[in-house]
């Protein structure tokens, strides 16, 4: 499995040094008047239908820890090659409607060969006749909101995708609404079954400054990413406020309350009532020959010491697609995570990164994130650890991009105490991108 894993990282920048240092083809003379501004035309274009495919491939390692399960397994190396493909084609015949079908073919080789596909969206979108600024996208489709705190598309895995229906109302430019309802497509969404309801609303009163607000309704039961049995019914309400503080200074608060009720034991329900959300501050300092930014973050999710007392009090953003929780799959949200068969209810994660360009096309970012839980059972530490992610992204031109990242999990008490191990977690990848 090592020999295959580092033989394709090989192979990925052999392939990807090849690419950038092959020539570009001498374009054809233009008639005169016609500048070199000029976008050339694409070929995956056929007058009204655009064919499409976007690739990714990832060898990735790790120690101590289990890709299965996203679990700490002391003592257990892993390294898998994943693989994600989406063919797509896009038709639009009018400026007032589109369509689109994109399959998905999924898969990962290790000890458990897996491998799936499907159809990943498939949707009609068009404006609705006679109604200024409205429209319509019925079909199976990604839900994408705000900064993916609480509903983002997975990109790093197999996606999210729901088949669902939204309406959406678009007035001038400092005010939109969306209205949807749809239920989880459980091939990608992690075995999740249930229902997704919701609104969201945007007024930007002006160009640095935006208000959010939203509530969503979600029923998904068991799955890889929901936790609460088959029962469950949780309600989501939030704002975000984002914006730029002072010049080169930007800013984003979220805060969401959650409440509904949760299974106990098949027959009766604790109620929730629980809460969390995050503060960031990026800051782009001019750096002179390698510009960069700063990024610091506060976030925190409620938790609890005793589900059975009656009120449920720890918050979830399952669907999140956001990196304040670090890049590892270690912490998979803010509702905590369970070593071994103790849990840690609810956590608080501060952060702070940065990035370079240190050239036009290489990017080098590194950030930490520091775990703390909120609730744990008597006699066990709270800390979780800290987490440090290193990355190198090198584009090689505006559809195909070369990252390599490595990234260390330091394992706190909480560990020491829950397994019996404080054994460090390391993870490695090399992943290739093409979009087309």
């Amino acid at each position: 499995m090592w020999k295959r894993v580092l033989c394709t990282v090989f192979a990925v920048s052999f392939l990807a040094g090849v690419s950038s240092a092959a020539p570009e083809a001498p374009s054809p003379a233009e008639p005169p008047g016609e500048g070199a501004a000029k976008d050339p035309p694409d070929p995956l274009t056929f007058g009204p239908v655009k064919l499409g495919l976007d690739s990714l491939m990832r060898p990735e390692a790790t120690t101590n820890f289990s890709l299965g399960s996203f679990s700490y397994t002391p003592g257990n190396d892993e390294g898998r090659i994943l693989f994600r493909l989406r063919p797509s084609v896009t038709a639009t015949p009018s400026e007032n409607l589109t369509a689109r079908v994109e399959g998905q073919w999924y898969a990962f080789y290790d000890d458990k060969d897996f491998s799936l596909f499907s159809l990943y969206q498939g949707y009609a979108e068009g404006a609705l006749p006679g109604v200024k600024g409205v429209s319509l996208k019925a079909g199976r489709q990604e839900l994408v909101y705000g900064s993916t705190f609480l509903l983002g598309a997975d990109t790093f895995y197999d996606g999210l995708t729901f088949d669902a229906a939204k309406l959406s109302w678009k007035s001038a430019e400092k005010f939109s609404i969306d209205l949807f309802g749809g239920k989880y497509v459980k091939k990608w969404s992690g075995g999740i079954k249930g229902n997704l309801y919701g609104i969201y609303g945007t007024y930007s009163p002006r160009k640095t400054l935006s208000v959010d607000l939203y509530g969503f309704r979600d029923t998904g039961g068991a799955g890889a990413t929901h936790v609460g049995g088959e029962h469950e019914v949780t309600y989501s309400v939030g704002t975000r406020l984002s914006g730029e503080f002072v010049k080169d200074v930007t800013f984003e608060v979220e805060p969401v309350y959650q409440f509904g009720r949760k299974n106990r034991d098949g027959a009766s329900h604790n109620h929730i009532s629980a809460y969390g959300g995050h503060a960031d501050l990026t800051i782009d300092p001019p750096l002179g020959r390698y510009p960069g930014k700063i990024f610091l973050s506060y976030a925190y999710g409620s938790g609890d010491g005793n589900p059975e007392e009656g009120k449920f009090t720890e918050f979830h953003n399952p669907n999140n697609d956001t990196s304040i929780i670090g890049d590892m799959n270690v912490i998979g949200e803010l509702g905590g995570l369970t070593v071994g068969s103790v849990a840690a209810s609810g956590l608080q994660v501060f952060t702070a990164g940065g990035g370079l360009d240190l050239a036009g096309k290489l990017n080098l970012s590194l950030d930490g994130h520091y775990f703390r839980a909120v609730k744990v059972p008597a006699g066990f530490s709270r800390e979780i650890g800290v987490e440090t992610n290193l990355i190198f992204t090198y584009k090689l031109n505006d559809r195909i991009s070369l990252l390599a990242s490595a990234n260390r999990f330091f394992t706190g008490g909480f560990f020491k105490d829950a397994a019996g191990s404080g054994k460090d977690i390391d993870y490695v990848f090399t992943q290739l991108q093409a979009t087309f």
